[in-house]
């Protein structure tokens, strides 16, 4: 009972903390955050001009200030949350094209269904959300905060796709998407883990540091573990990207999909998965540049072929 009591007194008496947090630094990510919330809550007064107008204008009003901050942000580099994100000039560059494709989103939706069909709080919401997302993966400076950005990014655009509730096109495509994207998902994931389980880190130094000691099996070049890890990454981010001989997915997921989502996926989530890139293997996987080097220029030179080729014999 006495041991209870002293337990019970030292956890009142020694609060928990978080780690610091630069504000200032979070705070493009911090507007998008917040204006999506606050449009779900708009979007559930039963005005229709508050519907049809007040929320596609704080959408973009939403956008603008996140470019705003952005700007304002610049030359100031910080890694903030313990390390888990790194808000520098590429991130900022980065999200201001995710802004400026949200806003393109949000004009090109005035005079679609979908904002209608699935309401619109939900429909720019999400869509701000997704951006939330793209901001926060090429951010990531660690493999939990990398995964969870490609998550935040990746499922409010498989609701949007499928947000044209009235067409089975729409359904469809939306379905589509679930299905390849979780298998990306998964492989992605997969490949994290083994890193994780080849380095022992999860932040991006670390495994830099792990990869030039040369402290794994066989080296840097020769263990397993890790060579099928940065694999099956660059399969997940080759699937997130369709990039070829992953792209399989993506004419009938842009066809069925509302026409501002497929212009938003088709600009936004290419910039995203080429932020990720250069975060990812610039800065963790430096130490196996001989290795991953060559797949990368593989899967660029296929995927300029193909889509080349293929267009060719485009007739629509």
């Amino acid at each position: 009972m006495i041991a209870i009591t002293t337990a019970a007194h030292d956890a009142a008496t020694h609060q928990l903390t978080g780690p610091p947090i630069d504000w200032s630094s979070l705070s493009p990510l911090v507007a998008l955050a917040a204006g999506g919330m606050v449009l779900l809550l708009v979007g559930l007064l039963r005005s229709e001009l508050v519907r049809e107008r007040i929320v596609p204008a704080l959408a973009i009003a939403t956008f603008g200030v996140t470019i705003g901050l952005c700007i304002w942000r610049f030359d100031h580099p910080a890694s903030i949350i313990s390390g888990a994100l790194r808000i520098d000039d590429l991130a900022l560059i980065l999200d201001m094209i995710f802004s400026v494709a949200g806003i393109a989103t949000v004009l090109l939706s005035w005079r679609v269904a979908a904002p209608a069909e699935s309401g619109q709080g939900e429909y720019f919401g999400l869509l701000i959300f997704s951006v939330l997302g793209m901001a926060v993966f090429v951010s990531a400076q660690n493999l939990v905060t990398l995964f969870l950005g490609i998550e935040l990014l990746s499922v409010p655009l498989y609701i949007l796709c499928a947000s044209e509730t009235r067409r089975e096109g729409s359904l469809e495509s939306g379905l589509k998407y679930l299905v390849i994207g979780s298998v990306g998902s998964a492989t992605l994931a997969y490949g994290l883990a083994l890193i994780y389980g080849a380095t022992g880190a999860t932040d991006f130094s670390a495994i830099a540091s792990a990869l030039s000691a040369g402290k794994l099996l066989g080296g840097v070049l020769g263990d397993p573990l890790l060579l099928t890890g940065l694999g099956l990454v660059i399969v997940g981010f080759a699937f997130k990207a369709s990039v070829a001989p992953f792209h399989q997915w993506t004419p009938d997921v842009y066809e069925g999909a509302p026409t501002p989502i497929t212009a938003f996926m088709a600009t936004a989530t290419k910039a995203a998965a080429l932020g990720v890139f250069l975060r990812f293997f610039d800065v963790a996987a430096i130490g196996a540049q001989d290795k991953w080097a060559p797949m990368l220029a593989a899967i660029a030179t296929i995927t300029i072929i193909v889509g080349n080729v293929g267009a060719l014999g485009q007739s629509s």
